[in-house]
């Protein structure tokens, strides 16, 4: 349903950021001062002023969308009686949402850009507000909306053109209808919204703001403070020692609160339970599914078929175990060490782009021409500077160009980071550009797939320009690794999310115990007999706020597999494949999330795109250990 649309968005992306790749500080050792915005030229710089001129501009506009919200209560108790009045309904909100998401991303890429601007801070925050109070207004419309008789509506579409535009927007909302509740209850779950985001703004405090983590002794001898951001940059250390006191002493900062972690996560399983028993779900799986139309059979399906495939998972420990001569297994600080350790790729900015121009060039002019144009018109904002926020994200709304936070350091990531985010931007460029605004967002589930179609594209395009062993050693893990973290790694951390929901509705209680049990077996069925199981492991869930999020890391696997179908069909110069993943990109949603991709050819209602994705990843597998031969 569209009502809660312009801030579910921007909400997303900022859940995206850091989970496909994790987000890698600068390399250890390289101490260059961070910049002043003011000191960066104006071409790495996004262009907010496309947006707004001016902060002063941007007020006007806030104060003319937060006077228009009032007026839906004119539209109340017409709408099943009148087709003029459905239809003018529709207009003025296709009109006045787009104009609310623009002034929230305003404030929101303002306030990214430098976090220690408290104006900019209380902008994001007033538009908020204001979301809160738009859902709370209009949440008598959809109750309303169903009151129409079906036939009643269709003979109005037929009478119509303008209001037929919305037939699959009413197929969607009558899908739906018997969980939808009445005026006064849908009321009372939208004020209910601000007190069921409780554990997880208390997560968020807890910890972002409350723990503090201890200090270790890195490589180079130098007392370093530790932080959750640069988790994986120990990890990466080549020094063992390193690695494991940084996981001891981040995880086990983590484990002091996990009676605490227990309560948070358990509230937020309840509230998806309680959205269950007031909608009449009949689970929580199927209730989170339901949205995007997602039969539980597709979750299935990745969920076993992944789980067919451990041995794949298994074997690539085994090789990992030999050649870091681990005699004691693969301990859980040891699945992200590099096992080249002084291959390095560097890329200025300006090389990153022309890198990502050349391996796209596979897409043709139709979606190059868009992308240069945004390189050179300022879609990216492109290096870190003092108080931007880190990561990387794609932004932008139906009146504004995309937008692209970066934070730069040269390295092969960064460029594969890039490609990633404009893969998105470019998926936003094509469905707002062809989409009336009602079908111009696309579905989170099918979000992920644009943007790593990109980053494959590079992998295939660098490989095969790559002739030093080491460099390709490199090149290879880095691909593996990218593939375990996002098919593996999401689809663990998936089932992990449903154990513990499917607990809970049988009545079982949640804590700390139970929750860390739980996850202790599925990390050992996963990483298999070369892996050695630590105590302290079976804690980790509690740095992981995509458990707050309700069943959304599932859907990064399934993008990442069905990416690694178009991607190859493509690059094998399949007929109709490039065309067919134009038609998905300017989709929108237009139709169900599974149909449209089966416009680009892939049908994840059958396990064939995820077992072509895990023999993508025994190719690498075979090429890996086949080079590891030679040197």
């Amino acid at each position: 349903m569209k009502w809660n649309a312009p801030y579910r968005r921007w909400l997303m992306a900022a859940l995206t950021c850091g989970v496909l790749v994790p987000c890698l500080a600068a390399n250890a050792g390289e101490a260059e001062r961070v910049k002043e915005r003011s000191e960066i030229d104006t071409k790495y710089l996004w262009a907010t002023e496309n947006i707004f001129p001016d902060k002063d501009a941007w007020e006007k506009e806030f104060a003319a969308v937060q006077a228009l919200v009032p007026k839906f209560e004119k539209y109340k108790g017409k709408l099943a009686k009148d087709p003029e009045a459905l239809l003018s309904m529709l207009k003025f909100r296709d009109e006045l949402e787009p104009r609310m998401e623009r002034v929230y991303v305003y404030s929101s890429l303002l306030s990214d850009q430098d976090t220690r601007v408290g104006d900019t801070q209380a902008m994001k925050s007033r538009v908020m507000s204001m979301f809160i109070n738009y859902g709370q207004q209009t949440s008598w419309i959809t109750p309303e909306l169903t009151t129409i008789q079906p036939e009643m509506l269709d003979s109005w579409m037929r009478e119509s053109k303008d209001l037929a535009l919305y037939k699959h927007y009413f197929d969607d909302l009558f899908r739906q209808k018997k969980y939808v509740l009445s005026p006064r209850e849908e009321e009372l779950m939208a004020m209910a919204g601000e007190v069921r985001r409780t554990p997880s703004n208390g997560y968020n405090f807890l910890t972002n703001a409350d723990i503090q983590f201890p200090t270790i002794t890195d490589e180079n001898g130098k007392t370093v403070e530790l932080d959750d951001s640069a988790f994986y940059l120990h990890m990466r250390s080549t020094d063992r020692g390193v690695r494991k006191a940084a996981y001891d002493a981040i995880v086990g900062t983590y484990a002091q609160f996990r009676n605490t972690s227990a309560a948070l996560l358990n509230g937020a399983v309840q509230s998806h339970i309680f959205t269950v028993k007031a909608r009449g779900y009949d689970n929580c799986l199927q209730s989170a599914l339901n949205g995007d139309n997602i039969p539980t059979a597709v979750y299935n399906n990745l969920v076993n078929t992944v789980n067919d495939n451990l041995p794949l998972l298994h074997r690539y420990q085994d090789i990992r175990k030999r050649v870091l001569k681990l005699d004691d297994g693969v301990h859980a600080y040891d699945l992200f060490a590099p096992l080249i350790s002084d291959a390095t790729l560097k890329y200025s900015y300006e090389e990153g782009v022309a890198m990502i121009l050349e391996a796209l060039q596979p897409l043709g002019e139709e979606y190059l021409v868009p992308m240069k144009k945004g390189f050179d018109d300022r879609w990216v904002d492109v290096y870190p500077t003092k108080g931007k926020r880190s990561g990387a994200y794609s932004s932008g709304t139906y009146l504004t160009q995309p937008y692209i936070l970066m934070n730069f350091h040269n390295s092969y990531e960064d460029v594969s980071t890039l490609a990633h985010e404009m893969g998105h931007s470019m998926h936003s460029y094509f469905s707002r550009g062809t989409q009336p605004y009602v079908y111009s967002d696309y579905a989170i589930f099918c979000a992920e797939v644009a943007s790593t179609c990109n980053e494959i594209m590079m992998q295939n395009y660098i490989l095969e320009r790559t002739t030093d062993p080491k460099t390709k050693l490199y090149l290879l893990v880095e691909f593996l690794e990218g593939f375990r973290g996002t098919v593996f790694r999401q689809t663990m951390f998936s089932e992990f999310e449903q154990r513990i929901h499917e607990m809970a509705e049988a009545g079982e209680p949640l804590t700390a115990d139970t929750m860390s049990a739980a996850y202790g077996e599925i990390m050992k069925k996963y990483y298999g007999p070369s892996y050695t199981h630590d105590e302290m492991v079976d804690n980790y869930w509690i740095r992981i706020p995509h458990f707050y999020y309700n069943f959304y890391v599932y859907k990064y696997a399934t993008s990442y597999c069905a990416a690694s179908n178009i991607a190859k069909r493509i690059l094998d110069g399949k007929p109709g494949a490039r065309d067919g993943y134009m038609d998905f990109l300017k989709a929108g949603g237009h139709k169900y999330p599974l149909d449209v991709l089966k416009l680009a050819g892939v049908d994840l209602n059958s396990p064939e795109p995820i077992e072509d994705a895990m023999k993508i990843f025994e190719n690498l597998l075979d090429q890996t250990e086949e080079l590891l031969k030679t040197m």
